[in-house]
């Protein structure tokens, strides 16, 4: 599973909270994405937590990326609320931390 939503999520509210699992890369590409497909249509807010990421590629990058526009199209909103390392060094080397909303400031 790439990612899985926490017992603190609340339907009633549309709040969403995603913990990923460890590999963001191309090789989870499609189940990370199936997975939030099926939780998009039931929330309006999210909240990602990539503390776990071990791994993240571009293909992982541009699923955060693609999110956060059809969020925005749809109305919807998505935070980020925790990073690892290795996500902080990608986004620090393409420079777009600033593209995404943070629940607490980095």
């Amino acid at each position: 599973m790439s990612f899985t939503k926490r017992e603190d999520s609340n339907q009633k509210k549309g709040i969403c909270v995603l913990d990923a699992s460890p590999d963001m890369t191309i090789y989870c590409a499609a189940n990370n994405l199936a997975e939030i497909k099926g939780y998009y249509a039931e929330f309006n807010h999210f909240e990602l937590n990539l503390s776990d990421v071990e791994e993240i590629d571009s293909s992982g990058i541009q699923l955060l990326l693609a999110l956060k526009q059809s969020a925005t199209k749809d109305g919807k909103q998505v935070f980020l609320n925790a990073i690892s390392n290795p996500v902080a060094e990608v986004m620090d080397v393409l420079n777009i931390r600033s593209h995404f909303d943070w629940i607490q400031p980095e």
